[in-house]
């Protein structure tokens, strides 16, 4: 039933990515209090005449649009497409797989698969940008627990969901369901060993 603890990688790999993400919108977002402190700093604090109140709307709209990153959406395809990619690379070394055609086929396949149900979740049931990611990366896990015939993979994707999905799709939840998958993939290095093959 078990096929040992390859599944340690994706884990990891998808947890990784999350804190990356997490670290990306950190750093391309700017609070009101920074917009204010870079308008107090970047132009005069009490500019004369009748235009006051105009110019300094405008200075604070023109730091807001430059302090914005990149949207989430496009963020969490980009980081799902990385981790599919290791994933799949992870499992050709792993198992060597025969058929090789048929593997790259699959990775492909999955790979487009993957801005597609993003395209389908944002047109046909408008989730938020922050709801498709995890759902995307739910439905990866729930792929891999199906694959590895994994119990404790199929927990993992369930706390995952309830982290990252039901409870908090914000940067907390992102964070949290991190470390939950980064628990997981240590947990599952020490819960067994590969079998050899003799």
């Amino acid at each position: 039933m078990g096929r040992g603890p390859r599944f340690w990688f994706p884990l990891a790999l998808l947890g990784f990515a999350e804190i990356a993400l997490a670290a990306v919108q950190l750093l391309a977002s700017r609070s009101g209090a920074e917009a204010e402190s870079a308008n107090l700093l970047l132009h005069p604090v009490v500019p004369t005449g009748p235009t006051y109140g105009y110019a300094q709307f405008l200075t604070q709209d023109e730091f807001f649009s430059r302090g914005r990153g990149l949207p989430s959406g496009p963020a969490w395809l980009v980081a799902l497409g990385v981790v599919l990619a290791g994933t799949a690379v992870w499992y050709a070394i792993a198992l060597r797989p025969i058929r090789i055609g048929w593997f790259v086929l699959g990775t492909v396949g999955a790979l487009l698969a993957v801005p597609l149900l993003d395209l389908v979740g944002s047109w046909q049931f408008r989730f938020d940008d922050n709801v498709r990611g995890p759902l995307l990366a739910t439905l990866g896990l729930l792929l891999l627990a199906a694959y590895e015939r994994s119990r404790f993979v199929l927990l993992t994707t369930a706390a995952f969901a309830l982290v990252a999905v039901v409870l908090s799709a914000d940067m907390a939840g992102m964070l949290i369901s991190a470390v939950l998958l980064l628990a997981a993939a240590f947990a599952a290095l020490l819960r067994g060993k590969p079998r050899s093959t003799a």
